[in-house]
């Protein structure tokens, strides 16, 4: 998700699940503006390193990861492929993932998707990733031990959405009221052979584009965090499974304190955080990625937190835009040295375009960013 925020309304690059007539799942990316809303001031800053100052020294570890993502520095690469052709199938994620490789001089072994355009329960417990006839759970089945994907999965389906009061759902939830819906959801995805996935659940939770927004006030936040938690303890109780749990909130918007909706370290494993190479204050204005890292709602504030809770994190979205910045090897520079020199479980870069989108793919519109990712990530 590309958030661009100016200083009277937020404009976003709005990424959406779109069900096409054969079932699956494109991301759409379409740009609508919503107003400022009333944010909390930041908690104060907590003493810890961070690592946010591009270094020198490119080692041989990134992108190069033998095994499944771990609550640790397994540092894996990870892919969200361009599927708005509508093409699904198993040799189509091979191919996208073999360009990919081939284009970055990398080894993706995890794939980026997104399950929250679910509109019913129903949807929501049994996802369309699942069917074989996309071909996620045949690539993943090819090599089970290294290969895995990294699922976005909001809390609630679309139909129960209120970013204005989500305080009835988010009680009801809290009270326990969708436990059993969780467990089936963490059924179908170990019947479909896909229990090691990685789980972003309630992604971009502090953005009013998702349908399980956090809400603007404190007890909206803490009564969210405890529908997470009942959540991932559901989840938990399905049978063989051994999912990772990423909470993952986007740059730049709300700046709300993290402490009110996160959920607790025994609900988490991995702390995610999407920055695209958009500024919050000023999206029309190229940065460096310094300046991009030290906004109010920045990477620094995050690490900060992440090292307070001594969990490892992950940036499940990261990419160029192109505006402000385009092919900006300074952004990848940024991006792979604060993955290097952190307690990284894995990275991923989103590769998807689409109707109005601005994210910018790697390739030969982007050559000085290509060679910095292939510095970074590239097998060497």
């Amino acid at each position: 998700m590309v958030a661009l925020v100016s200083t009277s309304a937020i404009t976003m690059v709005v990424v959406t699940d779109q069900v096409p007539s054969s079932g699956g799942v494109a991301r759409i990316v379409t740009t609508a503006v919503v107003s400022r809303s009333q944010a909390d001031s930041p908690p104060k800053s907590t003493k810890a390193s961070t690592s946010t100052t591009v270094g020198t020294t490119v080692p041989t570890a990134l992108g190069t990861s033998n095994g499944l993502i771990t609550a640790g520095s397994s540092r894996s690469e990870c892919l969200t492929p361009d599927t708005t052709s509508g093409q699904y199938g198993l040799a189509f994620l091979q191919s996208v993932v073999a360009k990919f490789d081939t284009t970055t001089q990398s080894t993706v072994s995890c794939i980026s998707s997104f399950l929250n355009g679910s509109q019913t329960w129903a949807q929501w417990e049994h996802p369309w990733i699942t069917g074989s006839q996309y071909g996620y759970t045949s690539w993943v089945g090819e090599k089970p031990q290294s290969r895995q994907l990294v699922l976005a999965v909001n809390l609630i389906p679309n139909s129960l959405e209120n970013v204005n009061n989500p305080l009835k759902w988010e009680q009801a939830c809290a009270a326990g009221g969708f436990n059993s819906h969780a467990t089936a959801l963490g059924t179908s995805l170990v019947t479909a052979g896909l229990q090691n996935s990685v789980i972003r659940l309630g992604p971009e939770m502090n953005g009013v584009w998702e349908a399980d927004f956090i809400g603007n006030r404190k007890v909206e936040q803490k009564l969210w965090a405890k529908c997470f938690a009942n959540e991932v303890t559901s989840l938990r109780h399905a049978t063989g499974e051994h999912f990772l749990i990423d909470w993952n909130p986007n740059a730049c918007k709300g700046n709300y304190p993290y402490s009110n909706f996160y959920p607790g370290n025994k609900y988490v494993d991995i702390l995610g955080f999407d920055l695209y190479d958009v500024g919050c204050e000023t999206p029309t204005t190229s940065l460096s990625f310094s300046h991009l890292a030290s906004e109010p709602a920045g990477l620094k504030r995050f690490e900060a937190f992440a090292a307070s809770r001594g969990k490892p994190m992950s940036f499940p979205e990261w990419g160029l835009s192109t505006i402000p910045a385009g092919d900006d090897p300074k952004y990848i520079d940024g991006i792979g040295s604060t993955v290097t020199k952190g307690n990284f479980a894995f990275e991923t870069y989103f590769d998807a375009t689409g109707p109005g989108s601005k994210a910018l793919p790697l390739g030969a519109s982007t050559p000085l960013s290509l060679a910095a990712y292939q510095k970074w990530f590239g097998k060497g």
